[in-house]
């Protein structure tokens, strides 16, 4: 199946949307807590900025969740990137690090149409195809991370602040650019029914009750959903201190830390491609297991080795088991979950991996400032934790 198959459709347009996202992203996304700091803030600081984001979008996913499924996939897509494009801008010209943390609070709550973007996904893709679809369009969109990180880390090396605004002024040209792309090409996959305004009000504030929906989900539906908290919490050593960990713990300048970011996509990408015919034939729970423990292992590695080989082989790993355990785990809930439940079940999947990273955000600054080592330590026991109740069926699956 050659790859203008999936460049058809909703899924072609979010993949190429995604593609153009990555452009910007990967100028950017390496480097925010060292704008941070270039912007005064301290190390807990930091992780109460990334805690704060994380909350902010909590509060707004779950009733995104619900949009997606009343108003419809599109609309809540576009009304959303909308707002992000715009966004990017005043990233741009904050001077100080409360006001960044004021932009990114707006910024993340602005994601409320995540489980839109997942939603219309699974509901475009052959129910025999999902696997290697979330796959193909975790791995694809991220080829810009190849070539970008170090221009991002050049930039903010040599032009400092000025770098790194320049940077936040591309993405929000490539962000307009995204958002005019999806307003034009994405198809609406559910028919949208008429509805109250008093019976959306109702459907928003049962949707923050998001723990009464697990009653009715199986019992291994509700444990990968629970993944999605712990994986996030784990995440944060490495999404949001692997920058500082490799600048001033290991001592690499900012363009190196965007090489490391290329090559970790390189593999990643090489790796996605291989595993994409495949990832649908293995059983869906192995699968889910070795995406843990590669995780489990790259986060152990950082904590115990503290070079530059250990950073790059663990910032691998994390990678590639990431995206493999991302991709079953959106599968799954296409596997189990009815179309017009979808989007609910998103938004509940994804608040709790937000709730990780609001945890995430406090617990691992901690212990990350008392030793950045044992942050990466706990990251890693937190997901070999997570995976013992997979033990069974993959014994089973043998």
């Amino acid at each position: 199946m050659g790859l203008s198959f999936w460049l058809r459709g909703n899924v072609g347009t979010m993949i190429i949307s995604w593609f153009l996202f990555a452009i910007s992203g990967s100028l950017t996304m390496p480097y925010l807590s060292q704008y941070l700091h270039m912007l005064g803030a301290s190390d807990i600081e930091i992780g109460i900025v990334r805690s704060i984001g994380s909350l902010a979008v909590l509060l707004t996913i779950l009733p995104g969740g619900v949009l997606t499924d009343v108003i419809g996939r599109k609309r809540a897509i576009v009304i959303g990137t909308w707002g992000i494009a715009l966004v990017q801008f005043l990233y741009a010209v904050v001077v100080d690090w409360r006001q960044f943390a004021v932009v990114y609070v707006i910024d993340w709550a602005l994601h409320f149409y995540q489980p839109a973007l997942t939603a219309i996904l699974l509901d475009s893709l052959p129910p025999e195809k999902r696997g290697g679809g979330m796959m193909l369009t975790a791995v694809l969109p991220q080829v810009p991370w190849l070539f970008l990180p170090p221009v991002g880390g050049y930039l903010l090396d040599h032009l400092g602040l000025l770098g790194m605004r320049l940077s936040f002024v591309i993405s929000g040209v490539i962000s307009v650019s995204v958002a005019l792309l999806r307003m034009k090409a994405l198809q609406e996959t559910i028919t949208v029914k008429p509805f109250t305004r008093n019976t959306l009000m109702r459907e928003i504030i049962k949707s923050y009750m998001f723990w009464q929906g697990f009653s009715s989900l199986p019992s291994f539906i509700v444990y990968v959903t629970f993944l999605g908290f712990l994986t996030s919490l784990a995440g944060i050593a490495l999404q949001t201190f692997g920058v500082l960990y490799a600048t001033k713990v290991i001592g690499i300048d900012n363009t190196s830390w965007g090489v490391i970011q290329s090559a970790t996509t390189a593999v990643g990408i090489l790796f996605g491609l291989v595993l994409m015919p495949v990832i649908d034939k293995a059983p869906r729970v192995t699968a889910l297991f070795s995406g843990l423990m590669l995780m489990a292992v790259g986060y152990l590695m950082v904590g115990v080795w503290s070079n530059v080989v250990a950073l790059v082989t663990a910032a691998i790993l994390v990678g590639i088991g990431g995206e493999v355990a991302m991709s079953i785990r959106r599968a799954l809930v296409g596997d189990y979950i009815t179309p017009e439940n979808r989007g609910r079940i998103m938004g509940t999947t994804l608040a709790l991996e937000y709730l990780g990273s609001i945890i995430g955000g406090v617990v691992v600054a901690y212990i990350y400032t008392n030793s950045p080592s044992m942050a990466f330590i706990f990251s890693g026991a937190v997901l070999l934790i997570s995976v013992t109740p997979l033990i069974k069926g993959v014994l089973q699956a043998r």
